[in-house]
């Protein structure tokens, strides 16, 4: 606003300036003195009391422009702050309606997570109930399934057990009639015949009823077996395809080598030698036994060496001390031949040092052979020492295999008793190696 009123007054005077300058010059002009008689002087003077006049009411005038602008700065003081607490309270308004307007939405949010969440929860329990239903009748058709195998298994076993036992009776009762009668080796070679024969069709009439439930199997292959006491479901269809191919193989497994159906049939329920653990303690066992057998060798060998050394120790060690007593010997000759030098005549001294000459060889020979002699002694002695150390190891080593060969028989026996309890314990079936090319896995090419 100062520099506004400046600018005004400078171009006030400017003006004036112009405007005296232009009254000077036309006051003095000849045309002018001679129609208004004002001379040169006359417009100066003229033109001074103008300027006072120009300046008073140019003053007054910025006077008046200063209080214009003071009381207009004022005014728009008082309008700014208007505008200011207008604007403040437009902003309070507004900050409050967007924080309301937020909190609406938030809690707008919370109530749709809140109904997304509990609309989910009860389609995941919807969800979790369909699927314990769907496992439960899982469950009852593999409950119902193994039940059904069960039973054919079973039956299946009883009547090849019978079987036998027809078979085993009627050749016992042959073979007692026959034994009054005339030729009873070839009555008895008959009834052998024959029981082999009724043997043979057992074996292949049981051959045939697994096979009828190894169908079952194939056919239900997806289903799993729950509880079975006749199927190990650890083993089911393990290493095939289905279950009833494993049976299938491993019946032709055991008949192509002259072993009994059953035994392939139990071994593809309820494990190979592999599988069960057995052929893992069997070898655990042999091992050890081997071990128990080489450390005996060992022994027996340390021990017929041993008196052989101690008998050359004996020797050597009366040698060491026969050397011993030389060179006592020797020292004293020697002891004895300087005292007698210190006294001799200058001819005797010389035959008496010839000879203590002579006794420092003989001395210094028999060091050295008692110190070969020394050495042998310890080398023998240390020989008999290891020895006998080993054998009390070995000995030691055998006590502690004996041990884990009972505790590992007894593991072989019970996991023999638990790989079918109550099932053809008497037979050995579970001991039977149907790994015939030796390769760690039972299947057709072990046919």
């Amino acid at each position: 606003m100062e520099n506004k009123q400046k600018k005004g007054f400078l171009y006030k005077t400017i003006i004036f300036s112009v405007v005296t300058l232009f009254s000077f010059s036309l006051l003095n002009s000849p045309v002018v003195s001679k129609y208004t008689g004002i001379s040169e002087f006359g417009s100066v003077a003229y033109a001074g009391k103008k300027e006072d006049k120009a300046a008073k009411e140019s003053s007054k005038a910025e006077a008046k422009a200063s209080e214009a602008a003071g009381k207009a700065a004022e005014k728009a003081s008082e309008a700014a702050g208007k505008a200011a607490e207008k604007a403040s309270k437009a902003a309070e308004k507004a900050a409050e309606k967007a924080s309301k307007a937020a909190e609406k939405a938030a809690e707008k949010a919370s109530e749709a997570v809140e109904k997304s969440a509990e609309k989910a929860s009860k389609e995941a329990e919807k969800a979790e109930k369909k699927a314990v239903k769907e496992n439960e009748k899982i469950e009852k058709e593999n409950i119902k399934f193994t039940q059904k195998i069960d039973k054919k298994i079973e039956k299946t076993f009883e009547k090849y057990a019978e079987d036998i036992s027809k078979a085993q009776n009627r050749y016992q009762k042959a073979a007692e009639k026959v034994v009054s009668k005339k030729n009873p080796e070839k009555q008895i070679k008959k009834a052998e015949d024959k029981l082999s024969n009724r043997l043979a069709k057992a074996d292949d009439k049981f051959s045939k009823d697994i096979e009828k439930v190894s169908k079952k199997f194939e056919k239900n292959e997806t289903k799993s077996l729950v509880n079975s006491g006749w199927v190990n479901d650890n083993v089911y269809s393990k290493g095939f395809e289905n279950h009833g191919q494993r049976v299938k193989a491993y019946v032709e497994i055991a008949k192509a080598h002259g072993l009994p159906a059953y035994v392939g049939a139990l071994q593809a329920n309820f494990g190979n030698i592999y599988e069960t653990g057995i052929a893992e303690l069997q070898n655990q066992i042999e091992n050890m036994n081997n071990s128990i057998t080489l450390n005996n060798q060992t022994i027996e060998s340390n021990l017929a060496s041993i008196p052989t050394l101690e008998a050359q120790f004996a020797s050597v060690e009366t040698e060491l001390n026969n050397l011993n007593a030389e060179l006592v010997n020797y020292n004293n000759q020697l002891t004895d031949l300087n005292n007698q030098l210190e006294t001799a005549t200058e001819e005797e001294a010389t035959t008496i040092q010839n000879q203590i000459d002579t006794l420092q060889g003989q001395i210094e020979t028999a060091s050295v052979e008692a110190t070969n002699t020394t050495t042998e002694v310890n080398t023998l002695n240390a020989e008999i020492t290891t020895l006998q150390t080993e054998v009390s190891n070995l000995e030691s080593e055998i006590s502690r295999l004996e041990t884990e060969v009972t505790s590992t028989t007894q593991e072989l026996e019970t996991t023999i008793v638990n790989v079918k309890p109550g099932v053809g314990q008497d037979s050995g079936w579970e001991t039977v190696n149907l790994d015939t090319n030796n390769d760690g896995v039972v299947d057709v090419n072990d046919i």
